[in-house]
């Protein structure tokens, strides 16, 4: 189904995220960067933290006001009626299947399947990336109902021409503010890098060993 514009992409990460309380409030961040308004009350910010909820990413002197879980379903129950449609990437989706009840997954899946009966919302969809085959296995029974089976397996590059287009595309990702004089400076700059007899060497090695494309992201970003 084509969008009638771009929609609120939400993204979580399972090592970030390392339980619900955490995913609700970094669902609330970004829902009000992208929309402009807060989904969560004053009084949900006066909550106390528990000792499992401090953020890590933190100083060890600070720590963010956290909303209870109770307050997840109301949360994840708003997103089909915003103004846009929502898709939410959970990266690291079988660290969230760890979480105790899984109670985010429950309530994000459960709004897709609710959203699909309803009529006059936006639409909601959920897409969970993740590189463990069992991730399925580690669903509940109530989660698992709720999941559409979907599932789209990636392979990693299998010749070294495609390994060099991989690392080509992520060089030169769009971006939002770019001039089109830029653009093709940059792209001529990438070609000339990839085509340097060392970088070539480097990408041999690399590809004969591994062909994981996060092996190919740590080397491009420590070139840089």
């Amino acid at each position: 189904m084509a969008l009638s514009g771009p929609p609120i992409i939400l993204r979580l990460n399972g090592w970030a995220q390392k339980n619900d309380r955490l995913a609700l409030r970094e669902i609330a961040f970004q829902l009000a960067q992208q929309t402009g308004t807060s989904l969560l009350s004053k009084t949900d910010d006066d909550s106390p933290c528990d000792d499992e909820d401090i953020n890590p990413f933190l100083d060890g002197d600070s720590t963010i006001p956290l909303p209870p879980s109770a307050h997840l379903p109301q949360l994840i129950s708003v997103l089909p009626t915003l103004s846009r449609a929502t898709i939410v990437i959970l990266d690291g989706f079988d660290l969230f299947a760890l979480h105790p009840r899984q109670s985010l997954l429950y309530c994000l899946l459960d709004t897709v399947q609710s959203c699909r009966a309803a009529c006059g919302n936006k639409g909601i969809a959920v897409i969970g990336v993740t590189s463990r085959v069992d991730t399925i296995n580690l669903l509940e029974k109530r989660v698992k109902s709720r999941f559409s089976g979907r599932i789209l397996r990636t392979a990693p590059p299998r010749s070294f021409k495609s390994w060099i287009s991989v690392a080509r595309n992520a060089l030169c990702a769009p971006i939002d503010d770019d001039s089109s004089e830029w653009s093709e400076i940059w792209q001529s700059t990438v070609d000339d890098f990839l085509a340097e007899s060392k970088v070539l060497d480097i990408m041999h090695e690399t590809f004969a060993v591994t062909r994981d494309i996060r092996m190919l992201s740590r080397i491009l970003v420590g070139s840089y």
